[in-house]
C-alpha cells in the first residue's frame, strides 16, 4: 500500500493535496499523477476505500462493509480499472422472488433464452408487463447516459422511480413483487420515491454487463487504484482537521495542528465530512442507512448465483445474496456465506437498534425465504452503514454543487457532485482533476505574463 511518514513542506508544498482515499479521491489522484502533477492523498483511516472496504473474519470469511456489488459496465470503472485484474465472479442475470410460499425464478431472456417460455408464463406479473419491461429496457439500453444524473434528465421535471413505472403502465404485480425489492435494494428505498435516474441507469448497466464481486472483496477496487500511484502518495492515519485559507485562496490543510501547504486542495471525503470541511451548504448530508447481517452455515443455500428478493413486502430482509456461491473465496472451504440486507424503513422497528436482536430476526427471516431451519445459519456480524447513500429525491441533481468551489484552489471530488454510486464518485474524481489541471495551467500562464 502506498504510504510513508508524515508529509513535510518539501514533499507537499508544491503538490495537490487530496483529502480522502475513497473511490473519488483515488481516481482524482490517479488522473493528476498521469498528467505529471505531484499529488499527496491524506486518509484518516487505516486503509484506502472509504466505504468500500473488506474485513477478514477470524473464521476466514470475507465481509465487505455492507453488501456491495460492482456493475462492470460502469463507464468510469471501465476507464480506470482493469476489471479482469479483480478476478471477478459474476452474479447470474436473473433473480429468485419469494412469494411467501416459494421462490419463483426470473431470468434475463437475452442471456437465458431457454428460460423465456417459463418466465412468460410466470404468475408474478402479467404478460403485458413483460412486454412493457422489454420496451422500457430497450430504451435504456439505447440511451447514451454516463451516469444516473444524466439518466434523470431535466431536474425541473424530474420524477420518482415509482412515478415513471406507473406512467409507463406497469401493473401492481410487477411494481410490488419485483421492482420494489430489486430497485428498492439498489436505492435503499422500497417506496421508490427516489429520483428515477438511478433506476433507468442501473437498468442500462445490468443490460450491458454483469454484477460482480472481486474474489478478494470489494476493497480490491480502491487498492487497484492506489497501486497506480507512486509509493508514498497515500498517507494513512492523517485526519485533516481543517482546510486552511488566506483571503479567498486555499493555502493548505491542517493535520495534527500542523499546516501542510499545498498548491491546491481537493476534498474527496464522504458528503457530511466534505460539508464540514468546506462549509458548502449545497453538499447533501442526509444519508440513507442500511444494515447487512452476514450469515454463515454448512448448508448450501440452494440459490445458485442469483439474488433472492422479498416479493411480499412483509419480510424484514429485502434481499439475500449468496456471496460464497458467487465468489467462493468469501467463505472457507465447505462453508457458505449469505448477506441478508435490511433497509432503512425496517430498521426503524422497535428493538432493531440492538445488533443481537437484528441478527436473530434477520436470520429467521432469511431461513423462511430459503425454507431452511434457522439453526442452519449462524450470524457472523451485523454491519450498519448510517450513510450508505445520500438521499436522492426527484430533482436533487439540479441542486448539487460543482467540482469548482467559490474558494480559489479548493475543489470537490465526491459522489455528492454527480450521484450516489461508485460511478458517480469516480466521475467526480475525474472532473475534479480536470478542473485542477486547467486552473493550474491558467495560473502558470498568468504568472508568466506578469512583468
Amino acid at each position: 500500500m502506498p504510504m510513508s511518514g508524515a508529509p513535510t513542506e518539501s514533499d507537499v508544498g508544491l503538490a495537490v493535496i487530496v483529502v480522502g482515499a475513497g473511490m473519488a479521491g483515488l481516481t482524482c489522484a490517479a488522473v493528476l499523477h498521469a498528467a505529471g502533477r505531484p499529488v499527496v492523498v491524506l486518509e484518516a483511516s487505516d486503509g484506502v476505500g472509504g466505504r468500500v472496504r473488506t474485513d477478514r473474519h477470524p473464521s476466514g470469511y470475507l465481509l465487505d462493509r455492507g453488501f456491495q456489488v460492482i456493475l462492470e459496465a460502469y463507464p468510469a470503472l471501465r476507464r480506470h480499472l482493469d476489471i479482469a485484474s479483480l478476478r471477478p465472479a459474476a452474479f447470474d442475470a436473473g433473480a429468485l422472488v419469494w412469494t411467501g410460499r416459494r421462490l419463483v425464478p426470473l431470468a434475463d431472456p437475452l442471456r437465458h433464452p431457454a428460460a423465456l417460455p417459463r418466465d412468460l408464463t410466470t404468475s408474478l406479473f402479467g404478460s403485458s408487463d413483460k412486454l412493457r419491461l422489454a420496451t422500457f429496457a430497450l430504451r435504456a439500453r439505447m440511451a447514451g447516459w454516463e451516469s444516473a444524473r444524466e439518466a434523470s434528465g431535466d431536474p425541473s421535471s424530474a420524477r420518482s422511480a415509482a412515478e415513471i413505472l406507473w406512467s409507463a403502465g406497469f401493473g401492481r404485480g410487477f411494481v410490488d413483487r419485483f421492482a420494489r425489492p430489486f430497485w428498492g435494494g439498489i436505492l435503499l428505498d422500497r417506496s421508490l420515491a427516489t429520483d428515477a435516474g438511478p433506476l433507468r441507469f442501473t437498468l442500462k448497466m445490468f443490460l450491458e454487463g454483469n454484477a460482480i464481486l472481486p474474489d478478494s472483496g470489494v476493497q480490491a477496487m480502491p487498492e487497484r487504484l492506489a497501486r497506480r500511484l507512486p509509493m508514498g502518495t497515500v498517507r494513512l492515519h492523517r485526519l485533516v482537521e481543517a482546510v486552511v485559507t488566506e483571503g479567498n485562496r486555499v493555502t493548505g490543510v491542517r493535520v495534527r495542528g500542523e499546516t501542510l501547504p499545498a498548491t491546491a486542495v481537493v476534498v474527496a471525503t464522504d458528503p457530511p465530512t466534505a460539508k464540514h470541511l468546506t462549509g458548502i451548504d449545497a453538499i447533501p448530508d442526509r444519508g440513507v442507512p442500511c444494515a447487512t447481517v452476514f450469515l454463515a452455515g454448512a448448508r448450501d443455500p440452494g440459490l445458485g448465483r442469483r439474488l433472492t428478493l422479498d416479493g411480499t413486502g412483509t419480510s424484514l430482509v429485502n434481499h439475500l445474496a449468496p456471496l460464497s456461491t458467487v465468489a467462493p473465496n468469501y467463505a472457507p472451504p465447505g462453508r457458505h456465506l449469505l448477506a441478508a440486507v435490511v433497509l432503512s424503513d425496517a430498521l426503524e422497528e422497535d428493538g432493531l437498534d440492538d445488533d443481537a436482536v437484528l441478527a436473530q430476526r434477520a436470520r429467521d427471516a432469511a431461513a423462511r425465504m430459503l425454507g431452511h431451519d434457522p439453526a442452519d445459519w449462524t450470524p457472523l456480524r451485523v454491519v450498519r452503514v448510517p450513510f450508505s447513500q445520500f438521499a436522492q429525491p426527484p430533482g436533487i441533481y439540479g441542486r448539487l454543487p460543482g467540482n469548482v468551489t467559490g474558494t480559489r484552489g479548493l475543489y470537490l471530488a465526491t459522489e455528492a457532485t454527480v450521484d450516489s454510486s461508485y460511478n458517480g464518485a469516480m466521475l467526480s474524481g475525474e472532473a475534479a482533476a480536470r478542473a485542477v489541471l486547467a486552473d493550474l495551467t491558467r495560473r502558470k500562464g498568468d504568472e508568466r505574463g506578469r512583468p
